[in-house]
This record gives structure tokens, sequence and C-alpha cells, in this order.
């Protein structure tokens, strides 16, 4: 018996920029063309909050005022990999002024820091350093001018603290992404910081206003965060320039800013992404749908909370009731319509388990009576079972796809990258695995080729080669926050106040 596979490579999908510009790099399309918003007409200015201790704040104001010029890149073969960053003004790849008024800076009392590092229960501290940081959030928030997006700059005792000296790799929110698929990026022992950081989210999304939280790690080269044990750890998983790029660019995005978007061509129908997958909530006895994240070609995220998932009693997959799979497509599309005026022709669901023929029925129903036509259910394991060898030192290429069976294909979102000139991970990559449970007029080509796409959708790395597509991605880091919402509450529903 023979099997023949389909193997075949997808170009790297380029995306939009200012004034109708195009480049498959993010940073390089930045430079070259700015972000896909910028107008003439006017001068931009982010207003950015700013709380800390005193010494994070004037270490963060001193690093920001560095980084209007230019952050020279990190000695290597690659400088396409690590190019420098340009700075931060007027001329900067994106085209604004970046400001840090003193009216919208608020500066920690080492007492109130002192409450949270002395109290000995883990949770109670938390709760503390929460508390300390959304009273502060809140005063911003009320102010006749507020700033358009807060940066959370922690002292490195609290820190300390809410991590409980865990040997965990040091990491800022712009350093959070797999390094490879199949690699574990939630590390149990890193939960404290976890709950930590999803409950500051949590409590300050009722002020309207989104947070970044940063490591003096990120803006000090000389500060170490203490581990167990007392060992010291200095790794840094990003040179200078790189933090520059991320930050500000997360900075941007949570601004209202749209630094880049997927290119649509006019002809193919009007298409948003639906990503589902679960989470437990704090007391760890139920098990719940994260949200629906809704994001489209514009970069635009849509988040709704679910509902209660049930657990399959042959595999233990999560899945939804046919009942709750309805409700949670309908109210998803129905806010998609409220934003936008308008249904999308075609949906794509990525979800992280299998579809039950409960939850196939809620999603058709809900289709069938919105009247879109068009719809991909895939389903992307965490894993794949499979792997592809290739002549010589380096993994497959990014974007080498194999179909399997006429349901199911791989695709390598993390590998070798041309544009790189190398394979910039540290593990060797497990491809991303998809299954259709329904497909309709798509071919597999144009299914992975979006795919690829959506790996480049994430305003918290400017590094392409993401590893998983935003609507995955989205689907964990919001579960962390609304694990910490309290029944009845709405959240927001913009993706920018969950980064």
């Amino acid at each position: 018996m023979s099997s023949t596979f389909s193997l075949r490579h997808i170009h790297e999908p380029l995306l939009e920029f200012g004034g109708d510009g195009r480049h498959p790099d993010v940073r390089f399309g930045l430079m070259e063309h700015g972000p896909v918003d910028f107008t003439m007409d006017r001068t931009k200015t982010v207003r950015i909050g700013l709380i800390g201790s005193s010494e994070t704040v004037d270490g963060f104001r001193e690093w920001c005022e560095r980084c209007r010029s230019e952050v020279p890149a990190k000695q290597s073969r690659q400088p396409n990999l690590f190019p420098a960053f340009p700075g931060n003004g007027l001329t900067g790849p994106f085209r604004c002024w970046f400001e840090i008024d003193r009216q919208h800076q608020r500066v920690l009392r080492q007492a109130d820091i002192s409450k949270v590092t002395g109290e000995l229960d883990d949770g109670d501290a938390i709760g503390l350093a929460v508390a300390l940081f959304e009273q502060e959030v809140r005063d911003l928030a009320e102010l006749d001018r507020p700033p358009e997006v807060i940066v959370c700059a922690l002292p490195i005792e609290i820190i300390e603290r809410v991590k409980n000296l865990r040997p965990t790799v040091l990491e800022t929110e712009a350093e959070k992404d797999q390094d490879a698929l199949g690699e574990d990026e939630d590390d149990p022992d890193d939960r404290l910081y976890k709950d930590f950081r999803g409950a500051l989210k949590a409590a300050t999304l009722t002020n309207k206003i989104p947070i970044q939280i940063v490591w003096p790690t990120t803006f000090d080269d000389r500060a170490v965060i203490r581990r167990k044990l007392a060992k010291l750890s200095e790794r840094r998983v990003q040179d200078e320039a790189t933090r520059a790029w991320n930050f500000f660019c997360a900075l941007y995005y949570k601004a209202g800013g749209t630094p880049w978007r997927m290119i649509r061509d006019r002809a193919p129908l009007l298409t948003t992404y639906l990503g589902i997958s679960f989470f437990e909530d704090l007391g760890r006895t139920a098990l719940r749908t994260s949200s629906a994240q809704l994001f489209d070609e514009r970069g635009e995220g849509l988040i709704l909370k679910g509902g209660r998932a049930l657990r399959d009693k042959t595999d233990r997959h999560p899945y939804l009731s046919e009942e709750d799979a309805y409700t949670l497509t309908k109210t998803s599309l129905t806010t998609y319509k409220k934003e936008w005026r308008t249904y999308p022709a075609r949906l794509v669901i990525h979800k992280s388990s299998p579809y039950h023929p409960e939850e196939l029925a809620g999603f058709n129903a809900a289709l069938d009576e919105l009247g879109i036509e068009q719809a991909d259910l895939l389903w992307l394991p965490r894993k794949s079972n499979v792997r592809l060898l290739r002549d010589g030192d380096y993994p497959p290429l990014r974007g080498t796809s194999m179909r399997l069976d006429k349901s199911s294909a791989l695709l390598y979102t993390r590998g070798s990258v041309d544009f790189f000139a190398t394979y910039p991970g540290l593990y060797v990559p497990n491809p991303l695995l998809l299954k259709a449970h329904r497909r309709d007029e798509t071919e597999w080509e144009e299914l992975l080729r979006e795919t690829l796409a959506l790996t480049k959708m994430n305003w918290n790395n400017t590094q392409f080669d993401g590893g998983l597509p935003i609507t995955m991605r989205a689907a964990r880091q919001v579960g962390e926050i609304l694990r910490h919402m309290p029944e009845g509450i709405t959240p927001d529903p913009r993706y920018r106040f969950y980064m």
C-alpha cells in the first residue's frame, strides 16, 4: 500500500502599511511606509500614563528619551533579523510622538510596596499588588484629558514577590511568544505571575484605558531579577533594539493605532476569523469557553465571553452544547455587525479542540439563520505527531505545507526564513496541524495561506514568524484575564485591552 502526499511551499504573505505600501516584514514595512493608518493631515501623539516606583518611573522615562534616537542593531550576521530601531519620533516607524506628561505620572509609595512584599500569603500579596496599581490606573482614567495607554513599570521587589522567586525565564509582555510549536508555553511554575497579570488586566478593564506591563529588564540592562535559591538570572531573550521595536509597536496599537493589516483581494468574500479555546475558572471547578475572538484583515479584534463548556466522555476534550455554540456564534457575529454595519460573507472558525456533533449543529444553525453561506471550521490541535525533515542543517522553510488527506494538512509556521537567512528558533519546530470539520468552497491552499498570514497579526511582537495564528494566541491570552472577571460582567470587546 502506498500513500501520496502533496507538499508545497507558501510564499511569505505580504502585509499592508501606510500609503498602500507592501512588505513581508513588519519592521522594514514600518520603516519604509509607516503604519497603515498614517495620514499627513495631522500629527499623531500617543499620550502615555506611567505608574511605578521612583526607580522604575525614572528608568522608564530615561529609556523612552534614549529611544527617540536610533537604538543600534545587535551585532549579527543576519541584519534582517536584528534591525536597528530608528527612533520613536515623527520620522520613526510609527510616524508619531510618544509623550509622557508629568500629570500622567504616578509614583508608588515605598510603604505601599513594602506591604506587598511583606505579605506572606501568595494570594493576598497578589491582591495587594493589583489594588495598588488599579487605584492609580483609575485616578489617571478620571482625569479630564487622560492618557491613551498606561504603562505599569513593575518594581523588582513586586515582580519577585508575585513570582514567588520561582525559577522561570525572565520575559516582558513583548517577549511572550512560543519559540516553537510543541514547546509548552504555560510554565506551571509561572502561575503566580500569570495570576497577577490576569487579575490586574481584569481589574483595570472598566477604566477603558489599556495597560502595558513592563519589567525593569526591558529598559535597564543592569536590572537583575532574583530567582529561587538566590540564583541570579541575566538571561535576556531579546536585544535592546528588538525590545524597543516590540514595546513601541504594542503601545501604538493599544493607543488605538493600526500598525499593519493583512492584504485582502477585492474579489474574495469579506471574511472574519473566530478563535475559540477554553479556560478554567479561578476555583478550577468549571470549564468555560475563553471567548470568541473575532479578527478581520484590519487587525481589529472583538472579544466575547462564552458559556460553560462540557467534557466529551470518550476523549475528555472540551466542547460546547448545541445551544451555547449557537449563542456564541450568533452573539459574536451580531457584535461584528454592530461594529462594521454588516455581517461577513464568510466565517472561519479556529478551535483548540475537536468539533463535537452538538457543537457543529449549533454553529451551523447560527450560520444558516444569519444567512452566512460560506464557512470553514478548523480544529488546530496543540501538537502534530508528524514532522518533516529537510536536507542539511536547517529545519523546513516557514510556509512548508503538506496535505495529509482530504480533511487535514500540516503547515510550518515556524522554520527557516529566507528573509532572515536563518532559522531564528531554539528548538526543532513542530508544524501546525489543521483538521477541517467543515470546508465549503475554500481551497486548501487559501486556508493555509490565510492561516500563515494570521500568525503575523501579533502586535506584541514585530518579528513576523509567529507560531500560532492570532485567533489561537489571543484565545489563551484572553482566557487568562476573563477567568478573573466576575459573573454577570460584560467584558470590553476590544482586543487591545487583553494584550
